[in-house]
């Protein structure tokens, strides 16, 4: 009862991308799957972590592909170039000028964000005919996230740009670029303006049933002043996102399955071979005894979890807390099933049925399965909570 039975099944990996490279949005290579799925399976929870970081290690190599869009003459090029942290007159700059510079997507780098393409798209056109041939042409769906530039005004065309991103179900921002133009020629105070701009922005979009999307406004004159810091700091966050959701989605739903059929097999164990003697009158101290054995089959007894808590620079207490088993008490306190099947007066019952012939000890046993599958199903559905928790702090650092 106290070993942890392990069933010949279909691996996981299966299930998974397989190949020697990571692309953004798959999953995770064959063996590294296999490597999780045996950790998971043995409740090495130090080993999670250590498999999560190479994911992202693998992942960060991943290129991700921003697209600068918006009308002719709101700025995108001398965006692309302050987001690149270059001048105009450097010789790998994006052109600039005030008629319409850009005719094909051109793709830029920046050392400010490694494996990212910026591609600095042309302008819309200023019919309704050019903007739906402008969608067809530019094949919107090969970029991962979209820097919507505008100036001025926010047009039609804006809107309806950012309902077509939305619908592909890809993410957006809205970048009002020449703030300092606007401050220099407005008799507003510099907060007010800024909020009648971002209001007037975020009104538009709703009004056309599109989402509140991040909304930036900056200077590409200046790329230290405004918003331009938080513009970085979110790009990188999203960039991120975009490269690890895939994989560690694939993780998680690797880690449920395994922590499913691992709580099936042990089922099936205690079908075979339940103590129903943990019922009787020491009930309480023997289930407090299996329920230690069943935290440590999964590993996240108080030893394993401070392991995990030193190795991901977390304190031990914000894996604890995410703990209903740590003790039978609290999971009685928190399941109204195991509370009923360990109350006194189902205690009583039990010592009563004893003494029925036949009938009575089959029915101590069957509740005595019943009692130790209901514990097993929540020192899992714990595990689980531990596992989302490791593979969110095993990538982001404390």
């Amino acid at each position: 009862m106290e070993e942890d039975l392990v069933s010949h099944r279909t691996p996981l990996s299966a299930s998974f991308t397989s190949g020697v490279s990571y692309h953004r949005g798959g999953g995770v290579p064959l063996e590294v799957s296999r490597d999780l799925e045996k950790a998971v399976k043995e409740g090495q929870l130090l080993e999670v972590v250590a498999i999560a970081r190479k994911v992202v290690e693998m992942a960060s190599r991943a290129t991700v592909s921003l697209a600068v869009t918006g009308d002719s003459g709101n700025g995108m090029s001398s965006f692309v170039n302050a987001l690149r942290g270059i001048g105009h007159e450097d010789v790998a700059s994006a052109p600039t000028g005030v008629v319409r510079t850009t005719l094909t997507p051109a793709r830029y780098t920046s050392p400010s964000f490694p494996e990212v393409f910026l591609w600095d798209l042309p302008g819309m056109g200023a019919s309704d005919q050019s903007l739906e041939h402008y969608l067809r042409e530019l094949q919107h769906s090969q970029y991962d996230l979209f820097l919507l530039i505008a100036s001025e005004q926010f047009s039609l065309h804006h809107v309806r740009l950012a309902k077509t991103i939305q619908g592909m179900g890809k993410r957006f921002y809205v970048i009002w670029t020449k703030v300092d133009r606007d401050l220099s020629t407005t008799p507003l105070s510099r907060g007010l303006l800024l909020r009648n701009i971002q209001e007037n922005i975020l009104e538009t979009l709703l009004k056309e049933g599109v989402h509140k999307p991040p909304i930036f406004l900056v200077s590409s004159l200046d790329p230290d002043l405004h918003d331009f810091p938080d513009l970085r700091k979110e790009l990188r966050i999203d960039i991120f996102n975009i490269r690890c959701s895939g994989p560690l989605e694939a993780m998680s739903c690797a880690c449920k399955e395994t922590i499913n059929e691992k709580v099936a097999s042990l089922k099936t164990r205690v079908l075979q071979n339940c103590p129903e003697d943990t019922l009787g009158s020491c009930g309480a101290d023997d289930l407090e005894h299996y329920l230690r054995v069943y935290r440590g089959c999964f590993g996240i007894d108080d030893d394993s979890l401070l392991q995990v808590a030193w190795s991901t620079g977390r304190v031990v207490s914000e894996y604890r807390t995410l703990l209903r088993s740590q003790d039978l008490c609290g999971l009685r306190r928190a399941d109204c099933r195991l509370r009923l099947a360990t109350c006194s007066v189902m205690k009583m019952l039990l010592r009563l049925l004893r003494w029925v012939p036949w009938l009575g000890p089959r029915a101590v046993r069957w509740f005595a399965q019943v009692t130790h599958k209901r514990m097993l199903h929540l020192v899992a559905q714990d595990t689980k909570g531990i596992l989302k928790k490791i593979l969110e702090d095993s990538t982001c650092p404390a």
